[in-house]
Parts: C-alpha cells; sequence; structure tokens
C-alpha cells in the first residue's frame, strides 16, 4: 500500500532554496544531462522509420495511398506533356518549315527583280535615254 504525505508550499520553497544555494547555480534543473540519450549515429533514414510507429496504420495507408494517387497523376501527366510536344514539333517540321523557306524565296526573288530593274534603269539613264528607252529631247 502507498503512503501518501501532504508537502506544505513552504516545505518545498525551502527544499528548492537549498538546492540552489547548494550549487550556486541560477540555471538549476530538476533533469540531469544523463536523463537524455542522444544518439549522433542516427541517420535521418532511422528517424523515418522510427515515425513509423507513430503514425497510426489507417494514416500510413491514406499516406501512401495520397502518394501513389499523385506519383500515377504526375507520370500521366509528364506522358500527356512529352506526347503533345512531339505532335506539335513535328507539326511545325511538317507544315510550317516549307512555308518559311518559301516565303523567304519569294522575297529573295522579289529583291532580285527589284535589283535588275534599278539596274537596267541606271544602264538607261547613262545611255542617254529616259527610263522608258525613248531619247531625250534634243538628242537624235
Amino acid at each position: 500500500m502507498v503512503k501518501l504525505e501532504e508537502v506544505s508550499v513552504d516545505q518545498f520553497d525551502d527544499v528548492d532554496q537549498q538546492a540552489l544555494s547548494d550549487d550556486g547555480d541560477d540555471n538549476y534543473s530538476d533533469f540531469s544531462d544523463d536523463d537524455f540519450d542522444d544518439d549522433e549515429d542516427e541517420s535521418i533514414l532511422d528517424r523515418i522509420a522510427a515515425l513509423k510507429e507513430i503514425i497510426p496504420l489507417k494514416h500510413r495507408n491514406k499516406i501512401a495511398s495520397s502518394a501513389s494517387t499523385l506519383t500515377s497523376w504526375g507520370k500521366t501527366g509528364a506522358t500527356f506533356v512529352g506526347k503533345s510536344a512531339w505532335v506539335i514539333t513535328t507539326s511545325m517540321l511538317l507544315l510550317v518549315l516549307p512555308l518559311a523557306l518559301e516565303i523567304e524565296k519569294e522575297q529573295a526573288l522579289v529583291a532580285y527583280e527589284k535589283e535588275a530593274m534599278q539596274q537596267q534603269g541606271a544602264q538607261q539613264m547613262l545611255a542617254g535615254g529616259d527610263i522608258y528607252g525613248q531619247p531625250k529631247p534634243g538628242q537624235q
């Protein structure tokens, strides 16, 4: 059987003051450093494994199910994005690239014709006629 004894507040204060005066330390604590067993060799995996014991099985199953669903959606999304990028890229190569090359050829042809017209006009001016091939008045 356990015997209980009432401790008065005055007696408790006396014991506390006596413990402080014995040590002479203002940082008095009821816990010693030996009570804490810090295992510095413990890895992060050991700590995660210890969490397994703390979290109930029902919650662990929900977390695992959520993680599985999330990875499944991630893989599906990545596959969709990859296939979409392939379709867009090949469509651009087959449809837009030839069009762009033809537009560039047309612009080069127009620039060549314009340059040829300028050269022909300059030769006619040097030959003494106007740009329409008619001789200038007073030249015959």
